[in-house]
């Protein structure tokens, strides 16, 4: 694969490429929200991480390692995870946004009965659960009654 694919890979975050005294230095020029710290470090790989200069909208965050070959592969394992993930939060933040506005429309336009019988279903029985798909039904069968309230505490 080409320098071209490489940095395309980087999602329009790339900034710069350099090697500094031994070292692989990937710059990106992030959203200022993002988390990086956060999922590198619980990746558990050992690349390094320096801020750099940021506005109201925007920082530039280096990733270094060593210039060596299995560490470059690391490197950008966790370049591409971090913007992954980042990418992944905001997209389900915009949908959760977006499903709320549908829920509320369906508060507001039905009863309390109908909504007592809301059932929410996924379009697909595999579902992540802490990082492992499962399949199966999202909930058990019940009885359709509803459990009665403890009154006593």
């Amino acid at each position: 694969m080409g320098l071209y694919e490489e940095i395309s890979k980087l999602s329009g975050y790339f900034n710069s490429l350099r090697i500094h005294e031994g070292l692989l230095v990937i710059d990106l020029k992030l959203p200022i929200d993002w988390k990086v710290k956060e999922i590198v470090g619980s990746r558990g790989n050992k690349i390094q991480l320096q801020k750099g200069s940021e506005s109201k909208t925007q920082k530039i965050v280096s990733f270094f390692s060593s210039f060596e070959e299995k560490e470059s592969v690391i490197l950008e394992e966790e370049v591409l995870a971090v913007i992954k993930w980042n990418i992944e939060t905001e997209e389900k933040q915009l949908l959760l946004q977006q499903k709320m506005i549908e829920l509320e429309k369906v508060f507001n336009e039905n009863d309390i009965n109908s909504l007592r019988n809301l059932d929410i279903n996924f379009k697909t029985n595999l579902l992540n659960l802490n990082g492992e798909t499962k399949i199966g039904p999202l909930v058990r069968e019940g009885d359709g009654e509803r459990p009665e309230r403890d009154t006593t505490t």
